[in-house]
């Protein structure tokens, strides 16, 4: 634990503190927050500081906005005092009136010019000022008014001169207060042009700064976001991939925070993982040695339930052989009957036992499904007929196919259709019928005219050696068949199903995948007609036959011997061990060796092969004979060698085909090239 966690932490981990440390312990909230806060608070401030600074300029400037309306009003106040006296002078002086009209003017121009001179001097703080000049102001106006009142009335010019030189004073005065008016204005407009000038600056400057400082703010929060979220999330994206790839996981910083916690998570899942894993392992071999050991016992089971059934069926067979009575035979033939009976069920639950272990050698490929249900049919056609109940084929499309195992679609559908058989009403009937489901599966549907299935059975019917009572009944069977058949159809990747009612018989349905049709149909092949027991006469006589029998069952030895005394002049020889069978065979060079498999000192596989390796040995022909049915044990057997192989209990006609094969071949001077398997 120690290690992993030491593996899982960085080098430089111990060395993250302080600020760093602070970082990495805060949460995802809280660092989204600062990241996004942190150029917030820079450009809220910028601004803040900017607009101050534009606020204080723009009062700066209406500051100089009045002191030049000030200065330009009390100009124009002025000028038009001016010219409203240039103007009297000109009437003065001629008696013209056109001379009035710069008055005239005058006077509709200077109540408002007087009115906004107030207004900007009360602005700009020179109201006292202003005052004086409009009292100078209004003086002038009325020596103004009376001077012209006297031009008009006719009067002197000597009597006039008196007035126009106090207008003159009064002119003068004006002029001095108005220069006294605007003097501190002017001023103010330089020193706030230059104020204005340096907020100008100022704030440019800060606009400047509030750049600088806003990208240097978000080059800090993407910086701090990269390395604090984006790029510790993308360590945990690849140590999620790596956790879910079985690889050791990356070192990362630890932290607080919620992506610190991801981590966390996945080291713990890592440690789950590397418990459940080893576990699992455990389990594993625990599973393999128990179906290494289940597999063993299978074939213990197989050999040593074989070999005594072996002895019973080939005494009985022999015995059929001899001259008997009418209920002798009858008995024998019982007996051969129940022996093979056992035989059928011992491999029936020899196969269920392989498919639940795993070990059942299955070979899909496209089977055309006519042929199996016509073998089928004829089969059980013998055992159909004792009960007088018809066996309707529907017709079958000659080129449907479908991936099956051959030989285990033909058990299950044997199964079905004496099941059926034995389940029906006398003179019934079953129907065999195949559809075509679709383009991907075929359903081969047996149905029959028995009395049916109540709803509560469907599927108890599918649970090994439950016969629902017919147990008790006179009907044959173990209750193994039904179970074996949808394993088998599981096995090959189809399913069975079962549709039935209280007095309306049942339907079992094959469902299988389908394969392209077989256009070209090859017309089968009919099937080899059995042996006869003894030898006919086209089969060699057996003459100077010598069979070495390296078997260490005495039952099985007498068996054999028995049936080799109705051969004329073949002789046995026997070995109880695989080194002695081996000494025998180079001593005595037999015609023909026949080979058990579980031998007190060598496995049979064994003794094969030292034989095929002897010069003196090797073009002897061996028939194995064992109670392993294993089709992978035969045909390792058969490579190696054999020329053929029997699974006990033996059919004697099978070995005396084998016997008068060998012989025929030893006749040609040549050893027959193909070897044989059990059909």
């Amino acid at each position: 634990m120690r290690s992993r966690e030491a593996r899982s932490t960085p080098p430089d981990a111990d060395q993250a503190h302080g600020l760093r440390r602070w970082w990495l312990d805060r949460s995802v909230r809280t660092k989204g927050l600062i990241v996004v806060a942190v150029p917030l608070i820079a450009l809220l401030g910028i601004t803040s500081a900017n607009l101050a600074l534009q606020q204080l300029e723009s009062n700066e400037r209406n500051v100089s906005v009045n002191a030049r309306n000030l200065d330009t009003t009390a100009a124009q106040v002025l000028a038009d005092a001016v010219n409203g006296e240039t103007g009297i002078r000109g009437y003065a002086a001629t008696g013209d009136p056109t001379f009035l009209d710069p008055y005239d003017l005058m006077l509709t121009r200077i109540g408002a010019e007087r009115t906004a001179l107030r207004q900007a001097a009360v602005l700009t703080g020179v109201g006292r000022q202003q005052l004086a000049a409009d009292a100078t102001t209004g003086q002038e106006l009325a020596e103004l008014a009376q001077l012209r009142s006297a031009i008009s009335d006719g009067a002197s010019a000597r009597s006039l001169l008196s007035a126009l030189e106090s207008g003159k004073t009064t002119m003068d005065r004006l002029r001095r207060e108005v220069a006294a008016l605007v003097v501190g204005p002017t001023a103010l407009v330089t020193v706030e042009h230059n104020k204005i000038n340096a907020l100008a600056t100022r704030i440019e400057l800060l606009d400047i700064a509030g750049l600088v400082l806003g990208l240097l703010a978000g080059l800090a929060g993407i910086a701090l976001f990269t390395s604090g979220i984006v790029g510790r999330v993308g360590m945990n994206a690849e140590n999620a991939r790596r956790l879910g790839e079985g690889l050791p996981l990356e070192p990362t910083f630890p932290a607080g925070d919620e992506i610190g916690l991801v981590c966390k998570s996945h080291l713990r899942a890592e440690q789950l993982l590397a418990r459940r894993s080893a576990d699992l392992t455990a389990a594993r071999d625990a599973a393999v040695r128990a179906t290494q050991a289940k597999n063993s016992f299978l074939s213990s089971t197989s050999h040593e339930l074989r070999t005594p059934l072996n002895a019973v069926l080939g005494f009985a067979q022999l015995i059929q052989l001899s001259e008997l009575s009418e209920e002798d035979s009858d008995g024998v033939d019982r007996i051969l009957a129940a022996g093979r009976h056992l035989l059928a069920l011992i491999n029936e639950l020899i196969d269920i036992a392989r498919i639940e272990s795993g070990d059942l050698g299955i070979s899909l490929e496209p089977v055309l499904v006519r042929p199996v249900i016509e073998e089928s049919c004829r089969l059980m056609a013998p055992i159909a007929a004792e009960r007088s109940i018809r066996i309707i084929r529907d017709r079958v499309n000659p080129a449907l196919a479908v991936f099956v195992d051959r030989q285990r679609l033909a058990q299950i559908l044997v199964n079905l259709v004496s099941n059926a058989v034995k389940y029906n009403h006398r003179d019934g009937s079953i129907t065999i019928s195949c559809t075509e489901q679709g383009t991907g599966q075929v359903s081969i549907v047996v149905t029959d005219t028995g009395p049916g299935l109540a709803p509560d059975d469907l599927e108890r019917i599918f649970i090994p050696f439950e016969r629902l009572g017919a147990e008790r009944t006179a009907v044959e069977g173990t209750g193994i068949g039904l179970p074996l058949a949808k394993a088998l159809t599981e096995a090959m990747k189809g399913h069975l199903t079962v549709a039935s009612a209280l007095g309306q018989g049942a339907a079992f349905t094959v469902t299988l995948t389908r394969a392209p049709d077989l256009i070209h149909v090859p017309r089968p092949s009919p099937a080899p007609a059995p042996a006869p027991l003894a030898a006919g006469p086209h089969a060699p006589a057996g003459a100077g036959l010598s069979v070495l029998c390296i078997e260490d069952n005495p039952a099985n030895v007498e068996v054999v011997a028995r049936y080799l005394r109705g051969r004329p002049n073949a002789r046995l020889l026997s070995a109880v061990s695989g080194r002695t069978g081996i000494e025998c065979a180079v001593r005595d060079v037999p015609d023909v060796i026949l080979l058990d498999l579980h031998l007190p000192d060598l496995q049979g596989d064994e003794v094969l092969n030292e034989l095929k390796a002897d010069p003196a040995t090797a073009g002897i022909p061996v028939i194995v004979l064992s109670a392993d049915a294993s089709r992978g044990v035969i045909h390792r057997l058969l490579a190696g060698g054999a020329f053929g192989y029997l699974t006990k209990p033996i059919e004697l006609a099978e070995l005396g085909g084998l016997l008068d094969t060998c012989i025929a071949a030893r006749t040609r001077k040549q050893q027959p090239a193909t070897p044989i398997a059990p059909a």
